[in-house]
């Protein structure tokens, strides 16, 4: 916050993600509730505090929806358990769940807004969205579904929210299509930015224009070329344009930071419904997002530059008391990790409580399980089990599409073949984009009866798209699975969660061997850290780093995030809070192959840089 007070904003914008605040139904987490590793992080009052303290105010984003390239858009899964569910719309049983949580929510809140009629005044929040860039949530110039956020914008006044309402889209592709009521209407956009401002000034010629995100860079995805960036020239001339038009401006992002765990979301190729292979594209682990301020906190050229630009067109700027930028340590190299312990596949699977499993005819996705006090599985892995006879040839065929990533397992050992690139995305087994996906059993490969199990990760769901794409369970559960042409039921189905708290309950840990099996295990080492400890990079990018393909870190049980060869991402970040001094557990969970040694790098490798077009 000092760095943002040091830039010379003035304001905050924060969104509130429902799937951590309320994890499983009617369970509700504002820091205190110990509910997930994101539970400490989870105090709103106290964020919303320092603030004050700061003397920042906020722009407040509670949802229900709020995209973010956060898993689901912040919705939690549970609401996936129960069918039909239908999103962000006038279905009762969504708007119930919706009014429950924001109510629950604006408990917490409402007495930080900045003005009131009869309560609480002088806190930070100066206005509330209703939504999110509702206007592209449908097809074509379709009318959308304004019911839903007039209900939205009641339940908010109902909960005690007094302050300024918005809506937020992009005007030259939806228009005033998500906007209601007249409610204060913003523009979100990074590129076409004189056109952008015109267009919101003909929809609303006579209301104060604020850019409410203003794109300073983008995201990526996995398994694209490079890491998209904006150049700090057309970052100055899109923030001029903005300020010459006498507009008000949000960064989205100034700091991205990083989607920690697995809590990433996804996207889905095209634009109004029509889709573009391979359509479903998850979200990488660093939210960097070419922001003013890095993953890891450290100062770009963007953030001086908005420095300077704020200084020269604020006229109030000179009035004010103006604090330096705050010093912030830079990450870095620490010693390479032995690990020396593994833990394998077949030990992890029989480490899943036996009353977890679940029996079903035909294989349903994890959001349909009965885990977690019947709200279904939400994130992690799902194994689906079966005794059948195998031998070179035999086709195991899966109907549908896969969601989203499947491993084959016979015996505890991998035989299918890892998916590192774009190309096999499109040619082999196991990938989401292939529908209706046959595997030939190889050579060597023969049992009677094998113990065939298909491992599903779930890559994260996506958090943008039209009313259709948001039904998206994850496993196998489109159709049958089919040995030799036979359709097979009756399949055991194993929720692989992989919590922190999971892998340091492990105690049975066996020495690591070069000769280790290929496929899914756990690798354990100890990194130890004199002094106060720093930010670091994971680095599977260094020549000896190559055969770490896939996979995810734990830090201290602290899930960091997932890994990918097919990068553009290639370095993990791991903050130095994480961190303690003296010794630290790293569990390094490895898909394909591993390392022996896990290395640490003070550079971040988010990959080519590429400058997005315009």
């Amino acid at each position: 916050m000092k760095q943002y007070k040091a830039a010379g904003l003035n304001a905050l914008d924060v969104y509130v993600p429902w799937n951590l605040h309320e994890p499983r139904k009617g369970v509700f987490d504002f820091g205190d509730g110990n509910t997930s590793q994101f539970s400490s992080f989870l105090n709103i009052t106290r964020f919303l505090t320092m603030a004050r303290e700061e003397d920042l105010l906020v722009i407040f984003r509670p949802g229900p929806y709020i995209c973010g390239e956060w898993e689901f858009g912040g919705l939690p899964s549970w609401l996936l358990h129960d069918q039909p569910m239908f999103f962000r719309s006038s279905y009762r049983p969504y708007e119930e769940r919706a009014e429950i949580f924001l109510l629950e929510l604006l408990k917490q809140v409402k007495d930080f807004q900045f003005f009131t009629d009869g309560g609480q005044t002088g806190g930070p929040i100066i206005m509330t969205q209703i939504e999110n860039e509702f206007g592209n949530y449908g097809y074509s110039d379709y009318p959308r579904d304004k019911d839903h956020l007039r209900f939205l914008k009641s339940v908010l006044r109902a909960g005690g929210i007094e302050s300024l309402l918005f809506t937020s889209d992009t005007p030259s592709l939806t228009a005033d299509w998500g906007n209601v009521d007249y409610e204060l209407m913003t523009a979100n956009f990074k590129w076409k930015s004189k056109s952008e401002l015109e267009r919101i000034k003909e929809l609303r010629p006579n209301a104060p224009v604020l850019v409410s995100e203003f794109w300073p860079g983008w995201f990526d995805h996995w398994f694209e070329e490079g890491h998209n960036t904006l150049s700090e020239p057309d970052f100055r001339e899109i923030l001029n344009n903005i300020f010459t038009a006498n507009a008000s401006v949000n960064f989205y992002m100034f700091h991205g930071g990083t989607n920690f765990g697995f809590m990433n979301g996804a996207n889905i190729l095209g634009f109004g419904g029509m889709e573009v292979p391979p359509v479903y594209v998850p979200d990488v682990t660093s939210y960097d997002y070419d922001a003013p301020l890095t993953e890891s906190g450290q100062y770009s050229p963007k953030y001086y530059t908005t420095k300077e630009m704020i200084a020269a067109y604020d006229p109030l700027y000179s009035l004010m008391d103006h604090m330096d930028p705050p010093p912030v340590s830079a990450p870095v190299t620490y010693d390479p990790v032995e690990l020396t312990e593994v833990y394998s596949y077949k030990d992890l699977l029989d480490r899943v409580d036996p009353g977890l499993i679940e029996r079903h005819q035909k294989p349903v996705s994890m959001e349909q399980l009965e885990v977690n006090q019947g709200n279904g599985q939400s994130y992690g892995y799902i194994v689906y089990r079966k005794s059948v006879d195998l031998s070179p040839g035999t086709t195991i065929k899966i109907r549908g599409h896969i969601r989203d990533l499947l491993q084959v397992m016979v015996n505890g050992e991998m035989i299918s073949e890892p998916i590192l690139s774009a190309g096999h995305l499109l040619s082999r087994f196991g990938s989401w984009a292939i529908r209706d996906s046959e595997f030939v059993v190889p050579e060597g490969v023969t049992c009677s009866p094998c113990l065939l199990e298909l491992m599903v990760e779930n890559l994260g769901r996506a958090n943008f798209g039209v009313p259709h794409t948001f039904n998206q369970m994850k496993g196998i559960w489109e159709g049958d699975i089919l040995v030799d042409n036979v359709v097979v039921d009756g399949w055991e189905h194993i929720p692989l969660q992989l919590t922190g708290q999971m892998i340091q309950s492990i105690q049975d840990w066996k020495m690591n061997s070069e000769n280790s099996v290929l496929g899914p295990k756990l690798l354990r080492g100890t990194l130890t850290v004199e002094g106060e400890p720093r930010d670091t990079f994971f680095d599977y990018d260094c020549s000896t780093c190559q055969n770490w393909k896939h996979g995810a870190v734990f830090v201290n049980g602290f899930n960091v995030g997932r890994y990918h060869q097919a990068g553009p991402q290639k370095s993990l970040y791991i903050p130095g809070p994480l961190l303690q001094t003296g010794e630290n557990e790293i569990v390094v969970f490895e898909q394909y192959s591993g390392e022996s040694v896990a290395r640490f790098t003070d550079t971040p490798n988010y990959g080519e840089l590429v400058n997005g077009q315009q």
